[in-house]
């Protein structure tokens, strides 16, 4: 087992630590931003975190793929297991439009066979105001929606659990994490103690140098990694939060050709309201809100969702009730995600950043091929670990 660093606290960081201290790894997370916390470049707590593919072929190396399938599974498990996770199952609905089908005799998404209940949508069933946007095919199965800042604060409490310590740092380089490992002791991992107050002299915290630091910085990734910078593609995008609720998740891909980048998603959240958005601006990262953005997401919204001001459904208002809007920077790469092996100034480096918005949807699949490039490490450096 070894002593590892993980630097980022965002919902890749918090998974990759929590599943290598499962492991028997000894872990301490250094992050700018922790749960809690609300930061334009801090993407999580904004995130859509559902589950959905569109496209029906595996890639050549399927590797995308068995990331998010794996991923699939434990969400759905965990929202079985813990209602405090902040994770519900939930019947997602997939329409495609004419301008959106990229491929000729499409028979559904490559993991149809894989999801639960999984259906195609008969015309019949589509919403009324669907009928513009020239549906060619539409599919439906049980997935998951997940409210993000909850289910960060149920990832750090589970990491805790699991004797991961943690602290607030701001890191010029990643080289630079390995001298942040806190010593656990055989009493206490003090991990509430130092995420409370770790500077109090009370705690008589003992760093030490980690074997290896694990970076998942999400966009300060290609920032960090000089080698990689060139790979740097944030991807903005804009969402509103209202108080109406949906009845089901609800996906369109670009249905307009004035505006190719923008899709439909409809996420509601057991409790909390309705997340409209689905917008992706490639390689922008101003913070400035498009209000025409926003009324095209409305009423596209309503086509789709008319429930959602129906006083009849959930005691709805007969008009959107606003709560909030978003930006989002999305963390994406140029190329995908960042999944390797690295040195840098004689450390060793496990890079997993870039994931874009497929954050949450790949964040266990991404943890476990970490922990196949630690056990690499582990094995090649003969690394022991005893308290």
């Amino acid at each position: 087992m070894a002593k590892i660093v993980v630097i980022g606290a965002g919902v890749v960081g918090l998974t990759s630590a929590l599943q290598l201290a499962r492991k028997g790894h000894k872990v301490t997370i250094i992050a700018k931003e922790l749960p809690g916390d609300f930061s334009d470049f801090y993407t999580s707590p904004y995130a859509g975190a559902f589950f959905i593919h569109i496209a029906s072929l595996k890639n050549p190396e399927f590797l995308d793929e068995l990331q998010d399938i794996s991923s699939y599974y434990e969400f759905l498990e965990i929202a079985e297991k813990d209602p405090t996770s902040g994770v519900t199952q939930r019947e997602t609905n997939v329409y495609i439009p004419r301008m959106s089908m990229h491929e000729e005799n499409y028979e559904g998404p490559w993991f149809k066979d894989l999801v639960r209940d999984y259906a195609i949508i008969p015309v019949e069933e589509y919403p009324d105001g669907a009928a513009q946007d020239d549906i060619v095919f539409a599919f439906k199965y049980t997935g998951f929606i997940i409210n993000p800042v909850q289910y960060l604060h149920y990832l750090l409490s589970q990491c805790i659990k699991h004797g991961v310590n943690y602290m607030r740092r701001t890191l010029t380089d990643i080289s630079s994490a390995k001298e942040f490992f806190i010593e656990p002791t055989k009493l206490t991992s003090y991990g509430p103690a130092f995420g409370a107050n770790i500077e109090s002299p009370k705690n008589n915290v003992n760093f030490s140098s980690a074997d290896l630091v694990v970076n998942c910085t999400g966009l300060m990734g290609p920032e960090l990694n000089s080698k990689d910078a060139d790979n740097n593609l944030p991807i903005k995008g804009q969402t509103l939060l209202v108080e109406n609720s949906a009845e089901k998740i609800i996906v369109v891909e670009p249905m307009d050709k004035d505006f190719p980048t923008e899709s439909l998603y409809i996420l509601p959240r057991k409790g909390y309201g309705t997340l409209l958005t689905g917008t992706y601006l490639y390689n922008d990262k101003s913070l400035n809100f498009d209000p025409l953005l926003t009324e095209r997401i409305k009423e596209r919204s309503l086509r789709y969702a008319p429930e959602l001001t129906n006083s009849l459904f959930m005691r709805n208002c007969t008009d959107l009730t606003e709560v909030k809007q978003f930006i989002g920077i999305r963390p994406g790469r140029k190329g995908g995600v960042n999944l390797t092996r690295d040195i840098e100034n004689g450390v060793d480096i496990v890079h997993n950043y870039g994931s874009g918005h497929s954050g949450y949807q790949n964040s266990y699949g991404l943890a476990h091929k970490v922990l196949q490039l630690v056990d690499e490490i582990v094995t090649e450096k003969k690394l022991t670990y005893k308290l």
